[in-house]
């Protein structure tokens, strides 16, 4: 890792979170179910009550050169992590939206957010899985999360369709 530490987003990130999740979904259309014409998360008002819900958390990492007009970094890695609450999948949480900026890959980020979110997930009394869905074209993302222990476990032919191209999603659990 390159030693820039690891947060939770809270309600007063939503407005960053949000510039950050558009440019998810346009470099790397493939590689989420949501489109920046439709995505819910981009949505400051329903972004802003998510990230202050006791039952899921965005870990991020942020540039270290400050952002002028705010004090804040702007955003270099994401990942989610939301516990299901049904009764009969309380044991389970989901982690989406891993995301690293191209810039900043190749450092040990999406090992951090994706750790930070296994060890929130860990935390939560009864959680015993962690589930993720990657797509097949995303190779360096379902290499990392084998090495932290994920096991796939199914394929979803033809799952999301960007620009006439269809791609098998990837299912994955990590028993805790």
């Amino acid at each position: 890792m390159c030693g820039t530490s690891v947060f939770r987003l809270q309600s007063w990130d939503a407005e960053r979170y949000a510039r950050f999740r558009r440019r998810m979904l346009l470099d790397a259309p493939w590689a989420f179910s949501a489109s920046p014409e439709s995505d819910k998360g981009l949505d400051l008002a329903f972004l802003g009550k998510a990230l202050a819900s006791e039952t899921q958390a965005i870990f991020a990492i942020e540039a270290p050169a400050p952002d002028a007009a705010n004090g804040q970094g702007e955003l270099v890695a994401a990942a989610g992590v939301l516990r299901q609450v049904s009764p009969k999948f309380d044991h389970r949480a989901t982690i989406w939206g891993v995301f690293v900026a191209p810039d900043s890959r190749r450092k040990g980020l999406g090992r951090a957010v994706v750790g930070a979110a296994i060890a929130w997930a860990r935390a939560q009394p009864g959680v015993d899985y962690v589930d993720l869905g990657a797509s097949e074209r995303a190779e360096a993302a379902r290499r990392l999360y084998e090495s932290l222990g994920f096991t796939a476990w199914g394929r979803e032919p033809e799952a999301t369709e960007v620009d006439g191209r269809r791609y098998d999603e990837i299912h994955m659990t990590l028993r805790l």
